[in-house]
């Protein structure tokens, strides 16, 4: 039979056959001479153990890595390393190695499978760090030395490669004989450009370079040469970061984005306010009410008043003129997601089968529909992301509490939608924020949680109905807190946890379209707007005329504003109320001056505000609301102050400001404090006497010696007020002009105009076509030989050398009595050859250096 079966095979197969007998006869002989035979056991096989486990590494990127096991055991041995867990192909010795680490190594677990025939063992794990290797910055362009026209621009420029990271620049300049480096603000781009002033002769300039923050390495200095003009040079005084205010009026709702900035409503437009609050952008409708879908400007909507996102940024509005619920995707593209447009009614359905009437604020809920309230129907409606519409909740109109479709609302504005689907729905008409309970999937039970249909200006807070919140309209979550802006300009904060009912912001008592910044017991809101959540627990609110941040505290400030004859402009404005451009109108006073730090200080009439040029350009608000909408004369810090009729400025040596300011005089602080140092508001007189019982009449000039003195020029007289706001008559007489020089007393002035303070204390007097001195000590009157043709601006230097405008142009008249023309009067033009329309100020701004304003614009002259 064997023979037989091998006789079947293939020679092949018998040859593999007859060898594996024979390596199995091998294998016993071996076994047998082992002592295995002759009737005793085999020797069992050892399982695999680790001698040496693999240790942790903590290498540099770039460097190698290597790990290392050793095991006993019955050979053969086998080795598999893993990687987190995963076996690394062709990691079969007792080593491995990576030749070289990358960062996504840093964190990496290893571990070694050791196996023989008994079994297999793996090892402790071995954790890899790999640090990042310091990145190498390259410098390729060194700062060269520049040499420029004093007035022009110096650029210096850098240019760096790093192997790793983001290059950083922050330039740095030193002013010999000093040897310390000062960062300059505001100057990290590979370029720094600046207008030179003759002081900025023999500088020196560099770049701090750093790779995200690592290896921060010094420029070569380069060295600034700035040399003197062979005559007048007239130049734009620098201005950076300045825009046209963007157009944002009827604004109705607002939003907040995952990234930050705010989608909101304006008349027929939805526009976008960047996180940073700098710049507004159209995003989708256009300047004409319509209802056309489409993409962008090409889509028109009718006086939306609600708006809402949801997490990917899609915008839902309740497009309140045209009856319908809007989507606008993230492209831009606006389509109709429920209702008719120009199509009222009450129809639950799918899309345009569904009818609206004048759907107001709108949310979305945790289950992902849309909650919409109906200001003439007097529902809450809900629509699903398919565009489903069916009554949430309300019949008619009325006031009636249960089940939700017998329960009545008023005129319903806002909403939100709590974590666990109760609704809150601002009852407009009724005086309450109402309760629609959530009852599975569906709606349950109405009832009043806030508010007792009650107003009255003093707005009570109080716990659930016992609080009294006049016409409630934009809500706002956030946790447990409803923030809701009522119709008496309060913002008022409803616990959804126990409906206690506390004041956030606003000056209660105040009852109208009022405005005004402040915290949050001065602040006055308008009645109307949305409102959302902002960083930091702070809201930002969209009221018709005001897009304005709330703090956390209650503390408002307005961003930006249209809506008032004050506030310029254009179609293609985009800019925020701190980017206005300077608009200081035909006032002709002198409304310029140059603080100790060396910014420029000037009063803008148009805007009713104080704001401050720093020598590298940029704007600042200093004090003052633009518009000052309610023409109030407010005290305050910064936004907080309103100015009336802004006028004349002078600073002290300190750098304290003081303005004049409808029949009164005012301060500002260096941290921007606005108070009324002098005068009352409104009234007019000439009354000498101290701070409450002083009254001015046309204070047409200010000037202010280094310890906070003031000079006033006003009605034919010259004023002293002290720094307790103590006025006296310093020289001439009320109303009693004349042309006559002698004793402070005797002496009378035309006008007078413009002041001015010489080094030692000399007053300078504008009077007429004159200029005229009075003494340091207050008690002599006289006049400039040789000054005849004065028309306004005045200047005096430490040499005691006079800057004016003059018919002629402006004028320099130097101690030694030399007449020279600086620039002659003209059609203005900017350069080396400049001509100036009528000069209404002048103040020194530098060695060399005059700011000018002209014709409501301010200039930079560079003198030879």
């Amino acid at each position: 039979m064997a023979l037989l079966h091998l006789a079947d095979r293939t020679p092949r197969q018998r040859v593999r056959r007859w060898s594996a007998r024979l390596a199995l006869a091998a294998a016993f002989a071996a076994l047998a001479a082992c002592g295995g035979g002759g009737g005793g056991s085999p020797t069992p096989a050892v399982a695999p153990a680790f001698t040496q486990q693999p240790a942790a590494l903590s290498v540099v990127e770039g460097q190698p890595a290597s790990f290392t096991v050793a095991a006993s055991g019955t050979a053969p041995l086998s080795y598999q390393w893993q990687r987190n867990g995963v076996a690394i192909a062709a990691a079969n010795a007792a080593t491995y190695a990576i030749a070289a680490t990358v960062p996504a190594d840093n964190g990496a677990v290893f571990t070694a499978v050791v196996g023989n025939v008994a079994g297999s063992v793996t090892s402790n794990p071995a954790t890899l760090t790999v640090t990042p290797a310091a990145p190498v910055l390259t410098v390729t362009t060194q700062p060269a030395a520049a040499t420029v026209l004093a007035g022009t621009n110096a650029s210096f420029g850098v240019a760096a490669t790093c192997s790793s990271g983001t290059l950083g620049i922050e330039w740095q300049r030193n002013t010999p004989p000093s040897a310390a480096w000062v960062d300059i603000a505001g100057a990290t781009a590979s370029t720094y450009t600046f207008a030179t002033v003759a002081g900025d002769n023999a500088a020196l300039f560099r770049a701090l370079l750093d790779c995200s923050g690592a290896s921060r390495t010094p420029s070569n200095a380069a060295a600034l040469t700035v040399t003197a003009p062979v005559q007048a040079r007239l130049d734009l005084l620098p201005r950076v970061g300045l825009r046209d205010n963007a157009q944002i009026p009827d604004m109705t709702a607002i939003d907040q984005d995952a990234a930050g900035s705010y989608s909101f409503v304006t008349a027929h437009r939805i526009k976008r306010l960047s996180a940073d609050l700098t710049t507004i952008t159209p995003v989708v409708g256009g300047a004409q009410p319509g209802s056309a879908d489409g993409v962008g400007a090409d889509a028109s909507f009718n006086q939306p008043q609600g708006l809402t996102q949801d997490a990917a940024g899609t915008i839902f509005v309740a497009d309140t003129g045209n009856h319908t619920i809007r989507k606008v995707a993230l492209d831009g593209t606006v389509s109709t997601l429920a209702g008719a447009a120009g199509v009222s009614g009450a129809v639950d359905g799918a899309g345009s089968a569904a009818r609206f009437n004048a759907p107001w604020g709108i949310t979305i809920g945790p289950d992902g529909d849309l909650y919409v309230s109906e200001y003439q129907n007097h529902r809450i409606r809900r629509v699903t992301p398919a565009g489903v519409v069916s009554t949430y909740a309300g019949s008619t109109g009325g006031f009636a509490n249960g089940a939700a479709l017998t329960a009545q609302f008023q005129f319903p504005k806002g909403l939100v939608v709590a974590p666990n689907g109760n609704v809150f729905v601002a009852d407009y008409g009724n005086l309450r924020v109402r309760l629609i309970a959530r009852a599975g999937n569906a709606a349950g039970a109405v009832s009043s949680f806030a508010g007792n249909g009650g107003a009255s200006s003093a707005s009570p807070d109080g716990i659930g109905v016992l609080a009294e919140i006049a016409f409630p309209s934009a809500m706002v979550l956030r946790g447990n807190t409803i923030t809701v802006l009522d119709g008496y300009s309060l913002l008022r904060q409803i616990d959804t946890t126990s409906a206690a009912v506390t004041t956030l912001s606003g000056l209660r008592g105040v009852v109208g379209q009022t405005y005004s910044d402040g915290s949050a017991t001065s602040a006055r809101l308008r009645p109307a707007g949305g409102i959302t959540g902002a960083p930091g627990g702070g809201f930002m609110l969209a009221q018709d005329i005001a897009l304005r941040s709330v703090s956390a505290a209650g503390a408002v400030r307005t961003i930006a504003a249209s809506g008032t004859t004050m506030i310029e402009t254009t179609a293609a404005g985009i800019g925020t109320l701190l980017q206005l451009p300077v608009l200081q109108g035909g006032d002709t006073r002198q409304a310029v001056a140059v603080d100790p730090a060396g910014d420029v200080i000037f009063t803008d009439h148009t805007e009713k505000i104080v704001r401050r040029i720093a020598p590298s350009g940029a704007v600042s608000l200093v004090a003052g609301l633009a518009g000052s909408f309610d023409g109030l004369f407010r005290d305050g810090t910064g936004s907080e102050a309103q100015f009336v009729n802004l006028g004349p400025i002078a600073s002290d040596a300190a750098g304290v400001l003081y303005v004049t300011d409808d029949y009164a005089i005012r301060r500002i602080g260096t941290d921007n404090k606005v108070t009324t140092l002098a005068g009352v508001a409104g009234v007019f007189d000439l009354v000498d006497g101290n701070a409450a019982t002083a009254r001015f009449n046309t204070p047409t000039s200010i000037v202010a010696k280094p310890d906070g003195t003031l000079f006033v020029a006003d009605s034919g007289a010259i004023r002293r007020v002290d720094t307790a706001g103590n006025t006296s008559t310093y020289a001439g007489a009320f109303r009693q002009p004349g042309d006559v020089d002698g004793t402070a007393a005797s002496a009378r002035f035309l006008g007078p105009g413009t002041l001015a303070l010489g080094p030692d204390g000399t007053l300078y007097v504008g009077s007429g076509s004159a200029i005229r001195t009075v003494s340091p000590d207050g008690s002599t009157v006289s006049r400039v030989a040789g000054v005849n043709d004065f028309v306004g601006g005045l200047a005096v230097d430490a040499a005691g050398t006079l800057y004016y405008g003059a018919t002629a142009g402006l004028k320099m008249r130097s101690a030694a009595g030399t007449n020279t023309l600086l620039i002659a009067q003209g059609e203005t033009v900017l350069g080396a050859d400049p001509r100036l329309l009528v000069v209404t100020g002048v103040a020194l701004l530098g060695p060399k250096q005059l700011v000018v304003q002209s014709h409501g614009e301010l200039y930079k002259v560079t003198l030879p």
